[in-house]
């Protein structure tokens, strides 16, 4: 049985006093009350996996405790126990989030199993919202993964221009892991207790982009109830990065770039200068220099961002990365999914390390994502990849297979046809329709024997 107690919570003292000696008996460590204000009191001061709970109680009744523990503590698992009379409070509470309800008296075999089937469901909650915290940690501080010497000059680069403060300009093609490489900068810096604020320029709306970044204050358009901060505010002391910069409009650009200038700017319907102490970081996946040729790009605001610039090569020029990444993409959904899979077999590997990966890094974790979903008894099936990544593995293996089968072939051919003119090498080119000189090199490379005479 777990360690993890379970909580009784009934007005009535013998009852409460039979149950608990029962759950006992059979292996649980049990807590118990007998009133509502007692149990959340329990529930903060420990970690309790189930509660069973009388509705009818005086002060704080069941559905009320009820409703409290799921505020507090949403992955503890509520059993309703009713009399005969008021078995509609005890649907309304599973509606309301219980696991189950049972009436009075209840028949304890049941109800055993009914705390266990919940137990389970609340610790498996339980670890989910660790491996939940967790993963976020990690992504919170995650690194460039990989053993290339690429994703180690990455490293090195990030940790060397954290120090500094100066605006970083991150390239590379989509999915390479450009907002990754910015968060390792912020977090190598000064600014690390700071917010990280991501602008993703491409999904913010025109009209709505100025109040996103500025704010704006209460009235300033249809909607603005009250005031909101922009995103240069929340960044204060802290790191603004821009995703896709090429996207923003001229318009935009030059509002930035007096931003960037000042360190300072207005909410949209509103007159006051707010400073805002942040460091920049921007990406894109365009060529920047071609855009501002293009008159699409304000050349002023290009040399403001590009101080530092940095690109990130395609995942296809960093292939030994590609299993590391597997493995730990494998690790990460397998735990936040809680499944048990196996490491992933060479062929596999090996497939995945053939295709170009058009997407890069982040079509590559979508990728194992649908491996772990998809799999069955810890197991990932080749078959469940898309056509397209098995067909570049199949075009990487045919041309060898194909040569190895067509020397095979050559080589059966020759010795029939050598042995057919019992050794004869003129009579069997005559057949083949191959110069004899070049029919003896193929007998000498094959090591076939034939009859060496004057001809």
């Amino acid at each position: 049985m777990t360690k993890i107690p379970i909580l009784l919570v009934d007005d009535d003292r013998e009852l409460l006093e039979v149950y608990e000696k029962i759950f006992r008996l059979k292996g649980f460590q049990v807590l118990s009350c007998d009133n509502s204000e007692a149990a959340l009191t329990i529930l903060q001061e420990h970690n309790v996996s189930v509660v069973i709970s009388d509705i009818i109680m005086p002060r704080m009744d069941g559905m009320e405790l009820l409703h409290a523990i799921k505020r507090i503590r949403p992955a503890v698992e509520v059993i309703m126990l009713t009399a005969e009379g008021s078995i509609s409070g005890a649907v309304e509470a599973v509606k309301r989030g219980a696991f189950s309800y049972f009436v009075k008296p209840a028949d304890i075999e049941e109800l055993i199993s009914s705390v266990k089937k919940a137990e389970e469901l609340a610790n498996i909650k339980e670890e989910n919202d660790t491996l939940k915290e967790h993963i976020a940690s990690l992504s919170d501080s995650k690194d460039f993964i990989g053993v290339s010497h690429i994703a180690e000059n990455l490293r090195q680069k990030a940790e060397i221009i954290g120090r500094t403060d100066s605006a970083v300009l991150i390239t590379g093609e989509t999915g390479t892991g450009k907002e990754v490489l910015a968060n390792m900068i912020h977090k190598n810096s000064k600014r690390v207790g700071k917010p990280f604020v991501c602008v993703n320029c491409g999904a913010l709306n025109e009209n709505l982009i100025e109040s996103e970044l500025f704010g704006s204050e209460r009235g300033a358009y249809t909607g603005a109830e009250k005031q909101r901060k922009g995103r240069f505010e929340t960044a204060d002391g802290g790191t603004i990065f821009f995703d896709e910069i090429g996207e923003l409009s001229m318009n935009m650009q030059v509002k930035l770039l007096r931003v960037l200038q000042e360190k300072s700017f207005e909410r949209v319907g509103g007159s006051e200068s707010i400073k805002s102490d942040f460091r920049l970081i921007t990406a894109t996946n365009r060529d920047l220099k071609k855009e501002v040729e293009a008159n699409r790009f304000r050349a002023d605001l290009y040399y403001r961002i590009n101080i530092i610039p940095i690109e990130i090569p395609p995942l296809r020029e960093r292939r030994q990365d590609i299993s590391v990444l597997c493995e730990s993409f494998l690790l990460q959904y397998a735990k936040e999914m809680n499944k048990k899979i196996n490491s992933f077999g060479s062929q596999l590997i090996k497939m995945l390390e053939n295709y170009d990966w058009p997407g890069n890094v982040r079509e590559l974790r979508n990728i194992i994502e649908r491996l772990v979903v998809l799999s069955v008894d810890g197991e990932v099936d080749i078959e469940d990849l898309p056509d397209e990544i098995r067909g570049a593995a199949e075009i990487e293996t045919v041309p060898a297979d194909l040569k190895n089968m067509t020397k095979a072939f050559e080589k059966e051919y020759i010795t029939e046809m050598i042995n057919k003119h019992n050794g004869n090498v003129a009579k069997a080119a005559e057949e083949m329709c191959i110069a004899r000189k070049n029919l003896y090199k193929k007998l000498n490379d094959y090591g076939i024997k034939y009859r060496k005479r004057q001809e």
